[in-house]
């Protein structure tokens, strides 16, 4: 350091690569009158430059405070160096050509919708990005779903095959410009290009598809084809939509049909913003996230169909429940799309949902949609930009004062945590495999960990393979080999079985971690507001591997990173029929309500819930109930939620999960008040719920087949949960709170519990950019594994 003038190194990490951070710092350096350089390396983005000390202190600070929109700061170090000679001096800034480093600080940035300047492009006739469905710049397009390796470099992605054309050559060189390094840039001289194939007749091989139209005519035609009502798939960023128009009954019938889907929600994509105020209602924070360049399908209420809109969507997308699954478009393409059946006089909602049959992963292929749709859709969009890694569309919601992701995908996913656990890291490179349902799988490094996006249910062979494919990429993407892995403690969860065959193949020394289900959800929540002390732990969920063998699921434990002890939990009833009685949960009520009458007094009731059962069924699931052998017990909050909406005539069979806690949440909704209902609590917390199934209380369900009833006793019954969970905290008011597991989900519940715990000046924690659902059990599993060596 000379005369105030000084040379530093600074080193930054976080999301610096594919969002623009080059040429930004480029630009500031330039407008500083800074000289030096700045590159890109695996370590994360690295700057040498020098300058006035004044100069220089400005320089660091808007670095941060002007960062890229898409970019995440985790760590800026700053390091003193000697002061270049004048014959080594660099005449000004310059950016150097990215380096690989065997190093796994960088974070991957998710896929982004499109910017505000490149939806300009498309629907600028002077613009050479005119109409092409591929634009984007550094400021937006996708990042994970065309990763092959890091650093983000063209050469690692999918764009490698695409040479780039004189002008986007020019543009991607040019530190001033936008798309400089914009590693998927293309246009329609260079890039991909959109397919349209005819699929209405059943094919052996995507390759016999008929073509029919491609560039900007097939998206005309697509558009016609939406306009007459058919059904079509749509390839996207992350994999390929089944769309058809949400105001044709007719077609979204069809679509049921097609994905044996015969009353889940389906979700929306609408054209803008004005249209979305027209088919739902929500608060500003919900608009907001709408708005996010993340795009996800936001959950809102679903406006009154009396409202005089011009939009008239169908009643059949979601069914008996108060919200609407909505996102706005996100890609070149979707934009285009909209912009053709505008001119056809068309919708301006379409049913957007992911191209799979029931239980199987999202297609990324033609050949994947050929083979399980041909013969049933009308026609394929396809493009040639390789999907390499598979995205589904985020799902989130508002609840308890916050937005809270439901299914982490495309826009949020990969998550990563710089820096937080570190600490505690052996630097061994740790999978951590996650549960069985809602699938996706951690990666700790010695700097960071990171979660990938949901994967689905691990219930079939193709999702099976997408979940190993996922392993194996992320593995790879940092060119790392697992040292340590840590799985469920169930040991029929084919993650579970993966973990133990691959950690043998491998001959890993570290032991193979396991958790206990419901441990990994407190521990999850833990993870992510970075909590290390004890916590007190609410996991109410559906199911997961007790320590005694039998299902658990309404679990209190006081936590830490390292163990947990159960300190309470809901009383057991038996599963009549074991999985069975999840379908059909009638069958649940049924062994609760044996818990407290004769099989002589619960005939007798007369309740609805049991008025298609016969004498022969009654007495041979009672027989079920009493051998015990194909009636495992379970202490799950999860399937008690279902026993009370079969109570209530909510639900008779179940046709997609959580459909009863969702029936519920509507039917409290509408309460106009609420029937005093209460748990017993003993003094080892043992949760009873044998109070809420009164001879009383059953006798007016019985008699009274109102909806005042019915919403009266559900809201009622979530108000009693939110307090059984407030009643045990205050014996632990020194803890944070954590709330785990799918139950909490439910808004009514959650925003109960939140005002509660704020009237008694509780500490309360709840997944926000991590689900509460199973989809967080791998970053769990990964708190766990990061704090094992100061066990």
């Amino acid at each position: 350091m000379t005369d105030n003038i000084a040379r530093q190194y600074i080193h930054i990490t976080g999301i610096v690569q594919g969002v623009g951070f080059r040429p930004f710092v480029y630009q500031l350096a330039i407008q500083h009158a800074l000289v030096g350089s700045v590159i890109n390396d695996s370590e994360g983005v690295k700057i040498d430059v020098q300058g006035s000390l004044s100069t220089l202190a400005s320089f660091s600070a808007q670095l941060v405070e002007q960062a890229p929109t898409l970019s995440r700061i985790d760590d800026v170090t700053i390091t003193e160096r000697p002061l270049w000679s004048e014959l080594e001096k660099p005449i000004s800034f310059g950016i150097e050509q990215s380096q690989l480093r065997d190093s796994t600080t960088v974070c991957i940035s998710p896929d982004q919708g499109l910017c505000d300047a490149c939806k300009r492009d498309i629907s600028n006739a002077d613009s050479r990005y005119f109409q092409y469905p591929f634009t984007n710049c550094t400021h937006c397009g996708p990042r994970y779903s065309i990763i092959k390796a890091l650093p983000y470099d063209r050469t690692a992605t999918s764009m490698q095959d695409f040479a780039l054309c004189p002008d986007c050559a020019k543009a991607y060189k040019n530190p001033l410009d936008r798309r400089y390094h914009a590693q998927p840039i293309s246009c329609d001289c260079c890039g991909p290009w959109v397919t349209l194939y005819d699929a209405k007749l059943r094919v052996k091989s995507c390759a016999e598809l008929p073509l029919i139209a491609t560039k900007h005519t097939a998206i005309e035609q697509l558009a016609q084809k939406i306009k007459n009502g058919d059904i079509v798939a749509i390839k996207g960023i992350g994999g390929f939509h089944l769309a058809c128009d949400a105001t044709n009954p007719q077609a979204v019938a069809n679509l049921r049909l097609l994905k044996h889907r015969p009353s889940k929600p389906l979700a929306i994509m609408v054209s803008d913003f004005d249209i979305a105020k027209e088919v739902v209602e929500g608060c500003d924070v919900e608009w907001q996230a709408l708005e996010l360049q993340a795009r996800p399908i936001v959950l809102m209420r679903k406006r009154d169909a009396q409202c005089g809109q011009d939009v008239k969507l169908t009643d059949d997308l979601a069914p008996n429940v108060p919200y609407l699954g909505v996102m706005l478009p996100y890609t070149p393409l979707h934009y285009l799309l909209f912009a053709e059946l505008e001119k056809l006089g068309a919708t301006s909602a379409l049913v957007m949902t992911s191209a799979n049959l029931s239980g199987m992963p999202i297609a990324t292929e033609l050949a994947q949609v050929s083979a399980q749709f041909s013969g049933c859709i009308s026609a394929i969009l396809d493009h040639n930009r390789p999907i390499v890694s598979a995205c589904d569309d985020s799902l989130v919601h508002y609840a308890g004062g916050k937005i809270r992701v439901l299914r982490m995908a495309r826009g949020y996913a990969p998550v990563s945590h710089f820096g937080i656990g570190s600490e505690q890291n052996t630097g061994n490179i740790t999978v951590a495999l996650g549960a069985e349902q809602k699938s996706t799988i951690g990666l700790a490094l010695p700097k960071q960990w990171l979660l990938s996006p949901y994967i689905g249910d691990l219930d079939d062979l193709d999702t099976e393979q997408r979940y190993q494919d996922t392993f194996h990429h992320l593995v790879a993407l940092y060119h790392v080999k697992p040292q340590q892995l840590v799985c469920d403690k169930h040991p029929g969860y084919h993650s579970s079985q993966f973990a133990q065959t691959y950690h043998a193949k491998a001959n890993l020394t570290a032991p193979l971690l396991k958790v206990q289900h419901h441990h990994a959800h407190v521990l999850a929540v833990m993870a992510e507001h970075h909590l290390t002390e004890q916590v007190l732990g609410f996991t109410f969920d559906g199911t997961g591997w007790g320590d005694d063998q039998t299902v658990w699921g309404g679990e209190v434990l006081l936590s830490t990173p390292h163990s947990y002890q159960r300190v309470g939990h809901l009383r057991q009833f038996r599963l009549i029929g074991g999985e069975k009685a999840i379908k059909e949960p009638a069958r649940l009520l049924f062994a609760i309500l044996l818990e407290c009458y004769s099989l002589a007094d619960i005939k007798a009731m007369q309740l609805p819930a049991f008025s298609a059962w016969s004498e022969f069924y009654f007495n041979n699931l009672y027989l079920l109930w009493q051998s015990g052998s194909q009636s495992p017990y379970t202490s799950s909050m999860g399937r008690l939620i279902d026993a009370w909406a079969s109570l209530l005539g909510l639900v008779d069979r179940v046709g997609y999960e959580g459909e009863c806690g969702l029936q519920l949440e509507h039917a409290a909704m509408y309460a106009c008040s609420e029937s005093a209902l209460s748990f017993d609590i003993s003094k080892t917390n043992l949760i009873d719920w044998q109070p809420l199934f009164s001879a009383q209380l059953l006798q007016r369900i019985a008699t009274d087949n109102s909806d005042t009833l019915r919403h009266e006793l559900a809201l009622g019954f979530i108000t009693a949960i939110a307090n059984v969970i407030i009643d045990i905290a205050r014996d632990y008011s020194h803890l944070p709170i954590a709330l785990g597991g799918g139950v909490f989900q439910n808004r009514v519940l959650v925003d109960k519990v939140f005002a509660l715990a704020k009237q008694q000046d509780l500490s309360l924690f709840c997944g926000e950019m991590l689900p509460a659902n199973d989809a967080s059990i791998a970053a769990g599993q990964l708190w766990y594994a990061i704090f094992q060596h100061n066990n």
